[in-house]
């Protein structure tokens, strides 16, 4: 059925319910003025009747009211429906008339945005150029980035991009200055320490050289004079020995042998400490220091006296 002979059986439709609306309308009408006349009985059983027969004939035209509503708005419902069939087709239509321009002018929009984005990303890197530098050599590295950017490509966006490239030069020069300063005093401080700790090192290994030093030469005192005690003991031993087993003893025997005894007597009494003049002399004064040495005390006088010789 083509959309003409469709509008057709539309039309005729719509012809026919508004010809039962009018039916409807005149069955209401007829009722409405016979209703006027109508006078029941109702406690009789005739008038009761006849009562309930003429409620069932309005009932009646009230269905028929009903099915004329149903009809006529199914024949609304489906004129709309041809009617969003209709509308969706021609707008179609007219989609199809403005889709090429329309995609070019958004090709052209997308372009155009690409461009803008692209524009503030350059000024985005160099904005980020100065952030989370940690070293002078890293600032520098930065800089030489910086420089190599070209901001006369950014279109509008170039006294911006000059600018923010100006802006970014000097904060990552005085970044540069800064961790510069900060790394040259660290590394001062660090062989400030390093020296200290070398010196540290050189006077202990002189104190340890100095005592190691002191250590031989005492070991050596003690090794001498335990070599010399020892080498006196053998050699008094040996002349204690010769005078023993020689007979008779000379005088020279007698004086050599005298000296080994009073060394030995002497160094009981000095306990291994030097023996004091004092001590000696308290000794002789007192004849206790050998048996044979006795004092003549006769030939003791005052200093003063002449006939003394001294």
């Amino acid at each position: 059925m083509t959309q003409q002979n469709e509008n057709t059986a539309i039309v005729a439709e719509e012809a026919s319910v508004l010809s039962r609306w009018e039916a409807v309308a005149i069955k209401i009408a007829d009722a409405t003025e016979e209703s006027e006349e109508k006078e029941f009985d109702y406690r009789d059983k005739k008038g009761e009747k006849a009562a309930r027969s003429w409620i069932a004939k309005l009932r009646k035209i009230k269905a028929d009211v009903e099915r004329a509503r149903k009809e006529a708005k199914a024949v609304h419902i489906e004129r709309g429906r041809r009617v969003d069939e209709t509308a969706k087709l021609l707008t179609a239509s007219v989609q199809g008339l403005i889709e090429p321009h329309e995609s070019e002018i958004k090709a052209i929009e997308a372009e155009e945005a690409a461009r803008v984005e692209a524009h503030r990303a350059v000024l985005a890197k160099i904005a980020s150029l100065a952030h989370g530098v940690a070293s002078s050599s890293e600032a520098a590295e930065k800089l030489v980035e910086l420089d190599q950017i070209d901001v006369s490509s950014l279109e509008e966006f170039a006294v911006a991009g000059q600018n923010a490239k100006a802006e970014a030069a000097k904060d990552l020069g005085q970044l540069y200055d800064s961790l510069l300063k900060q790394e040259l005093e660290k590394k001062e401080l660090e062989d400030l320490r390093e020296q200290l700790a070398k010196k540290e090192e050189q006077e202990e290994r002189l104190r340890i050289e100095i005592a190691r030093k002191q250590g031989i030469e005492h070991g050596i005192s003690i090794a001498n004079k335990a070599l010399e005690d020892y080498s006196l003991d053998v050699a008094g031993y040996a002349k204690k020995v010769d005078f023993q087993e020689r007979k008779p003893l000379t005088l020279q025997d007698k004086k050599d042998l005298l000296e080994i005894q009073l060394t030995e007597r002497l160094k009981k009494r000095s306990q291994g400490n030097v023996i004091s003049l004092d001590a000696v002399v308290s000794a002789l004064v007192t004849e206790t220091l050998h048996e044979a040495i006795s004092i003549d005390w006769y030939s003791v006088r005052r200093e003063n006296d002449d006939s003394v010789e001294w």
